[in-house]
């Protein structure tokens, strides 16, 4: 079984985006969003008229100061590749530490499968969760639309500062 990565997060974070489990190229480097086809971090920091700082502790702490974490549902699991349908094995996250010590107001997946894996987890108590489109390479084809939708979820998810 593949180990997921921990949570990101601090005892500000309100929204926290969701993500299945990290890519072949993401555990590789030990980061999350690291296959340089995943257009996440640009979508993010476009999303939050931010430059991307480009170096992943600095990523994280500008995540961090907008109030958004990063964790994935799956916590163990079994995946042949990088894609979500080839998934043959998983363990799920208990979110229940986390929830306990951030007040999240809203969940952001990315993802349809990270949206289902979501919604049945118990330790996932009645949160506002929303299903945003997948920031994956394999998503591509749909740049337009994707960016749209995370730009707008992130805007009323994030209250100004």
């Amino acid at each position: 079984m593949k180990q997921g990565f921990s949570p990101v997060y601090d005892a500000r974070t309100e929204v926290l985006i969701l993500g299945t489990a990290p890519s072949v190229k993401s555990l590789e480097k030990q980061q999350y969003y690291a296959n340089p086809g995943n257009q996440f971090w640009n979508i993010l920091f476009h999303s939050l008229a931010v430059e991307d700082p480009l170096e992943y502790s600095q990523r994280l702490e500008l995540l961090k100061d907008h109030r958004i974490g990063l964790w994935d549902v799956y916590a163990t699991f079994e995946r042949k590749g990088s894609l979500d349908v080839n998934f043959s094995s998983i363990v799920p996250n208990d979110f229940t530490t986390l929830l306990t010590k951030a007040p999240i107001k809203t969940i952001l997946t990315n993802g349809q499968l990270a949206y289902k894996e979501a919604l049945k987890n118990p330790t996932i108590p009645n949160l506002a969760i929303q299903q945003l489109p997948s920031t994956s390479g394999a998503n591509n084809g749909q740049s337009k639309t994707r960016m749209v939708a995370w730009k707008e979820a992130l805007a009323t998810s994030i209250k100004a500062k």
